[in-house]
């Protein structure tokens, strides 16, 4: 279809080119594992606006997006987007582009690419490279995708680019859309930490994600932290994180909860003689995920996933480490408070991501013990115990629905986990109204 149209569009004095990251993409090397683009975009030159309406609508039903810069739709080819530039200036057009890698045009019909800024030269030498000397200070959101690229591609950030970085106002920045970019960083790259390393260098943790930068220079016990401080924990823990995040339900999630898992370490941490403590900073991270994500617009689910599993992403290998003496009931408590299929895989990586050897494989033990203690009350990685009593048991026992509710609901699980079944739960239950005139 795409030929037929540049074909209609060169018979009418116009031509199609393939731009951005669709480009940039066909000749990245076979090493770097990349996500495709959602959309494939097309910029179209030499047309007029009725023009080009006119030759799409041939092939569907147009819609046109977009307030200061439009895109064009067809219906039922929802992953191509039509861009115009009635002006035919090839020039001007990469000129508008980040970086050199994004600024490659190709011929739709001939396949002939135009490059004239070098930016085959620079996937070849790995390099982010802006397209001109303002093109982050014009753009301060650049700095985040710059980061998030080389994260993705495992490519440098030209001198250039860390300057502009550094010069830019990215106070600036709505925070959903630096969101966005991290979010990109986090799960479209195989190792995360080449661009959280940026993030670092650059300053941009320190003057815009102020809770990132304290973990730098955030100390650990040596002998059960030898990769050092609580961020290089963090980057190890991330790329641990960015391996397994296929066989998460909610890759999303995981990812933002293995960057923020220690983030209450700094407020929480003491030093006791060789020995650095950080008791509590579970929860205390717990509540600053539950801040920091928010702070960036991200939804209420999101943030109410990641917060849990801040919260419970040390309980495995804790539960572990006492199991002699672990009961059902703790197990059972710990499934009902958090999704373990998840907890495990955070848990996982947060242990290969200590250093001194430590492989992914070496959490089997504790990921078989609590598979297998599930198992034992009937449930599997994920699953939670199902309450023998429920609301409208309440109801039907004469409870008045209210702020009570949950208080009875938990002290009937609490039953449930002793090992009362449900008639003896409800008849406790029946025993502990109030007395009726």
């Amino acid at each position: 279809m795409l030929k037929a149209i540049a074909n209609q569009t060169a018979a009418c004095g116009g031509r199609l080119f393939y731009v951005g990251g669709y480009v940039r993409d066909l000749y990245l090397p076979q090493t770097v594992q990349i996500k495709k683009e959602a959309d494939i975009d097309i910029e179209v030159f030499g047309l007029q606006d009725e023009q080009l309406l006119d030759i799409l609508s041939r092939f569907g039903m147009v819609n046109k997006v977009g307030k200061s810069f439009s895109i064009y739709k067809i219906r039922g080819y929802h992953q191509l987007d039509f861009s115009l530039n009635p002006v035919y200036d090839l020039k001007a057009a990469v000129n508008r582009r980040d970086f050199t890698i994004n600024a490659m045009m190709q011929d739709v019909l001939t396949g002939e690419l135009f490059d004239p800024l070098g930016g085959m030269d620079d996937i070849g030498k790995r390099l982010i490279r802006p397209v001109h000397n303002s093109s982050i200070t014009d753009d301060p959101l650049r700095a985040w995708r710059a980061v998030q690229l080389a994260a993705r591609f495992g490519f440098y950030l030209d001198t250039n680019a860390i300057q502009q970085i550094q010069a830019a106002d990215i106070m600036s920045i709505a925070p959903e859309r630096i969101f966005n970019e991290l979010g990109k960083l986090l799960l479209n790259s195989s190792q995360p930490s080449i661009g959280l390393r940026y993030l670092a260098d650059t300053k941009i943790l320190e003057r815009r994600h102020p809770k990132l930068a304290a973990l730098i220079n955030c100390a650990q016990t040596a002998a059960t932290h030898p990769e050092g401080d609580v961020w290089e924990h963090t980057l190890l823990v991330v790329d641990e994180a960015a391996k397994i995040k296929n066989e998460s339900k909610n890759p999303e999630a995981l990812m933002w909860a293995a960057l923020l898992h220690d983030i209450g370490k700094p407020k929480v941490s003491r030093r006791q003689g060789e020995k650095i403590t950080a008791y509590g900073h579970d929860v205390v991270g717990a509540t600053m995920a539950g801040q920091f994500l928010p702070d960036l617009k991200a939804g209420n689910s999101l943030t109410r996933e990641v917060s849990v599993l801040v919260r419970e992403h040390m309980h495995p290998v804790l539960l572990y480490k006492d199991r002699e003496r672990v009961s059902n009931k703790a197990i059972a408590r710990l499934a009902n408070r958090v999704d373990t299929e998840e907890l495990l895989l955070l848990a996982q990586a947060d242990f290969a991501g200590r250093g001194g050897g430590r492989r992914a494989e070496d959490f089997a033990p504790i990921y078989n013990w609590l598979t297998e203690r599930l198992c034992q009350l009937g449930l599997k990685p994920g699953d939670q115990l199902e309450p023998l009593v429920q609301g409208k048991d309440l109801v039907e026992l004469g409870f008045t629905p209210g702020r009570q509710f949950k208080k009875l609901l938990d002290g009937a699980m609490d039953q449930q986990l002793e090992g009362l079944n449900r008639e003896q739960i409800l008849l406790n239950l029946q025993c502990s109204l109030p007395d009726r005139p």
